[in-house]
């Protein structure tokens, strides 16, 4: 890969310049001559400039706030498979125009503009003047003038502010952290009839029990820890986008939800509608969760004053049940969409991440599974003191009883079916005792 030293004194001025503030102070002058360190980097099809992350990397070669214009190639699969979706959001939705609010170097906004099927118009904002010179850059190499709008600013106010005359069909919020701060601007921001709002949260300690205070905070709902936790996470952030966009009288749907590595990432629906953001809060509820036994219920917040005792799995079992929510209990698939991915991936599958195909599959095979919530073979297996076995054989059985099952992208310890908690116990032991 190429590297270079990007001056920020000697910009040449380019096509979107019209859009940069002029320089009132001598810390803004300072920032402006700071020298960066840039290295060419490709994703898909597409190749850009960024500051180059090795060099100002910690001792454990991961980005740091050092880093001038912040870029994480980590998170590759994640842009790979918003190319994906998002192309495959087009075949539903009408999606020309796109803003992302937090650009940084722009390659999210550039791999949408070179690589989805659409003459697709993008707005890329962010605060930092360094990453918004390098995302010009970068957007005039590869688009036409008209296709791209790189402005700088704060986030929150240009959400609202560039929207005003004309609403976006895609906002993609892609923060360092949680993406609440930007939800309610976000879904003001989006056309009334339809819009597509791609929310990714990193934030996991709060979201998966670690700091339930911090979820409660953030996502008006508590978080617990459990075998389930990335799921969890999930239905946190997309109950957080129905309270809010229920704030705003519209309703939400959640075509896809992405967990993997180190964050989690929801793409769906929003549409004005008071009458069906009623109707979903039966989609918004609460789980009780035993640590110790591994029991579990679900209830809707419209059913709260119908709860029963809780059932434990285990009869000597007297732990107090932790709950966790409100969250999200609804579906979390389009199959849809799914579909429409799988049918475009060949196109793509070649340059992008080696594991985007195993993860569409699984989506597809859970997305046939309407129960909220995997089970973690393993921590069954923990729990009750037992040798975990082949998942194929666990899935085969349950299958030969008439369930569902189906392996989860959540979590590769994890199946997804309709089979109680208990019964997935006793068939593990059944397994065991035929050895």
């Amino acid at each position: 890969m190429a590297r270079a030293s990007f001056h920020q004194g000697n910009v040449q001025p380019s096509k979107y310049s019209h859009s940069y503030p002029l320089i009132k102070n001598s810390i803004a002058l300072l920032v402006l001559i700071h020298v960066v360190v840039l290295k060419e980097y490709s994703e898909g099809i597409t190749k850009f400039l960024s500051a180059d992350v090795e060099h100002y990397a910690n001792e454990y070669g991961q980005p740091t706030t050092a880093l001038p214009i912040f870029y994480n190639p980590r998170m590759r699969l994640n842009r790979d498979l918003s190319v994906l979706f998002l192309s495959a959001c087009m075949s539903k939705f009408e999606i020309e125009r796109l803003c992302e609010p937090l650009g940084g170097s722009g390659v999210r906004s550039l791999r949408y503009l070179n690589e989805c099927p659409s003459s697709l118009e993008c707005h890329v904002f962010d605060i930092n003047p360094q990453a918004i010179e390098i995302a010009k850059k970068n957007l005039a190499t590869h688009i036409e003038n008209s296709r791209a709008f790189v402005k700088i600013g704060d986030a929150k106010v240009l959400i609202l502010q560039e929207s005003r005359e004309k609403r976006y069909d895609c906002l993609d919020i892609d923060p360092f952290g949680s993406p609440t701060p930007f939800m309610n601007g976000a879904i003001q921001s989006l056309k009334p009839k339809q819009g597509l709002l791609a929310l990714t949260a990193t934030d996991m300690p709060a979201l998966c029990g670690v700091y339930p205070d911090v979820a409660i905070r953030k996502y008006s709902g508590r978080s617990i820890r459990s075998p389930f936790a990335h799921e969890q996470a999930v239905r946190l952030l997309i109950g957080k986008a129905y309270h809010t966009a229920g704030m705003n009288d519209a309703a939400i749907r959640p075509l896809v939800v992405l967990s993997t590595d180190h964050y989690i990432r929801v793409w769906m629906e929003v549409k004005s509608s008071r009458t069906q953001a009623n109707k979903q809060a039966k989609s918004i509820g609460i789980v009780r969760f035993c640590p110790r036994c591994l029991a579990r219920d679900i209830h809707s917040v419209k059913n709260i004053s119908m709860l029963t005792e809780f059932q434990h799995l285990k009869n000597e079992c007297d732990q107090n049940p932790s709950i966790a929510g409100p969250l999200w209990i609804g579906e979390l698939f389009d199959k849809e969409i799914l579909h429409k991915a799988k049918e475009l991936l060949p196109k793509y599958e070649t340059h992008f991440h080696k594991r985007a195909r195993k993860i569409v599959d699984m989506m597809m095979d859970e997305s046939e599974i309407k129960k909220p919530l995997y089970n973690d073979i393993h921590s069954i297996c923990d729990a009750y003191t037992l040798s975990p076995p082949k998942f194929s054989d666990v899935m085969k059985r349950l299958e030969e009883r008439g369930y569902v099952v189906s392996r989860t992208h959540f979590k590769s310890t994890a199946i997804r079916t309709d089979a109680s908690e208990k019964m997935i116990r006793k068939t593990i032991e059944e397994i065991l005792e035929e050895r």
